[in-house]
C-alpha cells in the first residue's frame, strides 16, 4: 500500500496543479483562453512558473525541454533543461531523426511530466514542441507559455543582457543576398537583369530598409500587413518613391521556408534567407522583431542610420519616422 501510494502521489500532484491552471485560465492574461484552446486541441495543457517550480522539487523530476536557438540556450535556461530547437517547419511533419532525439531528451516513460518552454508567450516555438511530444505518446505534457523570460520574472532574476550591437552611425556588415523571386524583385530593388545575388550597397536607391524575422516570433508575424500598407505608402510618396526600398530577412530560414513564408502571408516586398544567421550574429544578435534604415555611403557600404526595435505598431507612424530619419543629419 505504501508503495502504491509513493507512485501516486506525483500524479495526484499534477493532476490538481492541471486542474487549477484551468481555473487559471480564467483570470489569467488575454491571450490564454486561445492557448488553452491550441493545446486542448493537439493534446497538452498549459502551466506557469509556481507550478513548474513545485515538479521541480519532486522525484523523478519531470523533462524540461528549451526550444530555443541554441545562441539563446547558451545564455540561460531553467534547471535541468535541455535544448532541441523548433521552428515551423517543424509543424506538420518531424524528421523521424528529430523524433528520435525528443524522445530520448524526454524519457520512456509516457507518463512523466514533460515542461516546454520558448522564450515568451510571443514565440510559438513550444506549442508546436508540445503538440509533437503529446503525439509520440507523452500524457502529461504541459506548454509554460511565458517562457524563459516569465521564468526569469517569477524568480527575481534580470533578463539576459543583449550581445553587444551595432549602433546608429555603425556600417551594416557586408552581405551577399541570394533572389529568390526572380524578375519582380530585381526590378523592385532595381538590380540588373539576371542577378542571381547582390550586396545591399549594389542597389540604384540611396536607402534600404532591412526588418529582421523569424517564423515564429509572433511580433514579426503581425508586422507582415504594416510593412505590406508601408510599401505602397512609399510607391505613392514623392520624395520616398524612388529613394528607398523595403526587404525582409529570415533569421536562420531555409531558402524554401522564405519563399513559402512570403506565399503564405502574402508578403508584399522581397524576402531573403539568412540561412546560417551569420549576419544575426553579426549584428549582435539582436531582439526580434527589427528593423535597420541603411543610407548608401561612397564605395557602396551601408551605413546605419536608424534601429527600429519591437513591433513596428503603426505603419504610418513609422512612415513619419523613416522621413525624419532620412532628413536628419548624418551621425
Amino acid at each position: 500500500m505504501t508503495a502504491l501510494l509513493t507512485r501516486l502521489i506525483p500524479t495526484l500532484a499534477l493532476t490538481l496543479a492541471l486542474a487549477s491552471g484551468a481555473a487559471l485560465a480564467g483570470q489569467g492574461p488575454e491571450w490564454w483562453p486561445a492557448m488553452a484552446a491550441d493545446a486542448a486541441r493537439d493534446g497538452y495543457r498549459l502551466t506557469d512558473e509556481a507550478r513548474v517550480q513545485a515538479l521541480l522539487g519532486q522525484a523523478p523530476a519531470p523533462a524540461i525541454l528549451d526550444v530555443r536557438p541554441d545562441y539563446e540556450f547558451e545564455r540561460g535556461h531553467l534547471p535541468g533543461a535541455v535544448n532541441l530547437e523548433f521552428h515551423l517547419g517543424d509543424r506538420l511533419e518531424l524528421k523521424p531523426e528529430k523524433a528520435q532525439r525528443l524522445r530520448e531528451i524526454l524519457g520512456p516513460d509516457p507518463a512523466r511530466p514533460v515542461v516546454i518552454y520558448c522564450r515568451s508567450f510571443r514565440c510559438l516555438r513550444s506549442g508546436i514542441a508540445a503538440a509533437w511530444a503529446a503525439r509520440l505518446g507523452y500524457g502529461n505534457v504541459l506548454r509554460l507559455p511565458n517562457g524563459y523570460y516569465g521564468w526569469l520574472e517569477f524568480t527575481g532574476q534580470p533578463l539576459p543582457d543583449a550581445a553587444p550591437g551595432l549602433r546608429v552611425g555603425d556600417d551594416f556588415p557586408s552581405c551577399r543576398l541570394v533572389v529568390l523571386d526572380g524578375d519582380e524583385d530585381r526590378a523592385y530593388l532595381g538590380l540588373p537583369e539576371g542577378a542571381k545575388a547582390f550586396s545591399p550597397g549594389e542597389m540604384s536607391v540611396d536607402y534600404l530598409l532591412v526588418e529582421l524575422y523569424q517564423e515564429l516570433c509572433l511580433g514579426c508575424l503581425e508586422a507582415v500587413p504594416e510593412y505590406n500598407l508601408l510599401v505602397r505608402e512609399i510607391a505613392a510618396d514623392a520624395y520616398l518613391r524612388d529613394r528607398l526600398r523595403l526587404i525582409g530577412l529570415g533569421v536562420g530560414s531555409q531558402y524554401r521556408e522564405v519563399r513559402r513564408f512570403r506565399r503564405e502571408h502574402q508578403v508584399g516586398f522581397p524576402l531573403f534567407a539568412d540561412t546560417k544567421r551569420d549576419l544575426f550574429h553579426c549584428l549582435g544578435e539582436p531582439t526580434l522583431p527589427v528593423t535597420y534604415l541603411l543610407k548608401r555611403q561612397p564605395g557602396g557600404r551601408m551605413r546605419i542610420k536608424a534601429i527600429f526595435s519591437g513591433p513596428v505598431g503603426d505603419h504610418e507612424a513609422l512612415l513619419r519616422s523613416l522621413k525624419a530619419a532620412m532628413l536628419a543629419p548624418a551621425p
